[in-house]
């Protein structure tokens, strides 16, 4: 597949998948595609912190940014699985710093292998406004 056909499979897969109309977990995260590179094979997705996921700390809440990741590498694992969907089987996060609530991180997710029982996928979190790592995440996703 080449570079605009990737291109165009990512931005509609994404916006698909992350509006489904059926007020789902993957549209409650309010994740949005900000880019994505061929090169790389990576998708950028942005996020928007809400008050529903805010801790008794008053940061966000480490399962909410566990489902940030797999909301986004989710979205990822979904259109490289092809014409099937993809599901979770594992993933690991490490949290490296607090998620504040205001703050928009944003997530870039890596496309490690595409294999036809198995897709390892490995992600990034950071606050665009520091550039600062927040967490980073690895995992695998199984085409259905």
């Amino acid at each position: 597949m080449g570079k605009e056909e990737w291109v165009a499979l990512v931005t509609d897969k994404s916006h698909h998948y992350l509006h489904l109309g059926d007020g789902g977990f993957d549209e409650q995260m309010q994740c949005r595609l900000i880019a994505c590179n061929y090169e790389e094979q990576s998708a950028t997705y942005a996020f928007t912190t809400q008050t529903w996921q805010i801790n008794e700390k008053g940061g966000i809440h480490g399962g909410a940014i566990a489902g940030m990741f797999d909301t986004a590498c989710g979205v990822v694992a979904n259109f490289t699985a092809g014409p099937n969907e993809a599901t979770t089987t594992d993933m690991t996060i490490s949290f490296l710093r607090g998620v504040t609530y205001g703050m928009e991180p944003h997530m870039k997710v890596y496309i490690i292998k595409a294999g036809r029982s198995l897709i390892r996928l490995r992600a990034e979190l950071t606050d665009p406004a520091t550039g600062k790592l927040l967490a980073t995440a690895g995992g695998s996703w199984m085409p259905l």
